[in-house]
Order: structure tokens, then sequence, then C-alpha cells
């Protein structure tokens, strides 16, 4: 398993230099429109050096760890386990932009586009209390407060719009 992990590490690595070599422009002069303004670029690059510093990380703990006999994918139960993170993923990716078809003269929707606020509530409620065992009243809160505080944060703070729900064109929820 030791080889797998480093390859993986070092790969994420090259993927994050790429991006911070793309995003080196978030050290200019004129990165930003305004004044203390950091610029578009800026989170990009400082993203990408995090994750490039956290693979070196797991690349040296990968070394240097004493790795187990037995792998990491024996049996029905870890194909389960990762059937648990997979699945959901799935299905969220697909709420996102709603499930359906078009024809030529038709589009036909099967889900409506749930957005991005409204499939991450469902996302994070659904692994808070699966996979997380909270109690109801914490799955709540966390199912009403993310999305919330996302919105703010993206849409507000950083005037970024992502995928809206088919509650927001109605006019129900802001998102």
């Amino acid at each position: 398993m030791r080889p797998y992990q480093v390859a993986t590490a070092a790969a994420i690595v090259m993927i994050a230099a790429v991006a911070m070599f793309d995003s080196r422009a978030a050290f200019s002069p004129s990165a930003g429109t305004q004044v203390g303004d950091v610029g578009a670029r800026w989170y990009p690059f400082w993203a990408a050096a995090i994750m490039g510093v956290a693979s070196v990380v797991v690349a040296y703990r990968a070394l240097t760890t004493p790795q187990g006999t037995e792998g990491a994918f024996e049996g029905a139960r870890s194909l389960f386990a990762v059937l648990k993170l997979a699945v959901p993923m799935l299905v969220y990716a697909l709420l996102i932009a709603g499930v359906g078809f078009r024809t030529t003269d038709f589009t036909y929707s099967i889900v409506p586009p749930f957005g991005f606020y409204l499939a991450t509530a469902l996302y994070m409620g659904l692994f808070a209390w699966w996979l997380g065992r909270y109690k109801i009243w914490w799955v709540a809160a966390i199912t009403i407060a993310f999305p919330i505080v996302i919105f703010a944060v993206f849409e507000i703070g950083f005037r970024v719009s992502l995928p809206k729900s088919f509650l927001y064109t109605s006019g129900l929820l802001p998102f």
C-alpha cells in the first residue's frame, strides 16, 4: 500500500504546483481592483499551497509509519464503507443540477434542481444523522446552519453565485 500512497501524494503535489503556478498572479501589485483587495487568484494559490503541503505530510507519514499487513479493502464490510461515502456523493452531485433529460422539443425533469445550498443541506444532514449518529436537533441545526453560512460567505462575501434550487426560482428561498 505504501507505494500507492506515496504516488498519490506525489500526484497531488504536482497538481498543487500547477495550480500555484497558474495562480502566481496573486502576488502581482495589480492583483485586486481596489486598494487592499487581494484579487481573484489569491484563494486558488493558497488553497493549492495548503493542498501541496498536506500531500507532502501524507507522503512523509506513508514512508515513515509502519504499514499494516492486512489490505485496506478486504471483505464486504470495507466495500460497504466505501459505498456509504460514494453513493451519497453521487446523489449529491446529481441533485445540484437536477435529474432529467432533454429531447429536441421538451425538457423532462425527473428531480428538479436542488441547487448547491439545498443539496448541501440534505447531504450534511444525512451524514450527520447516518454516519455521525448525531441527535436529531444537531442534525436539524447542521442542516439549517451550513447552507446559510455558505450562502453568506459565497454570495454575500465573495459575490460568487452558486447554482440555485427550484425554490429560488419560485421565490421561497434566497438560494
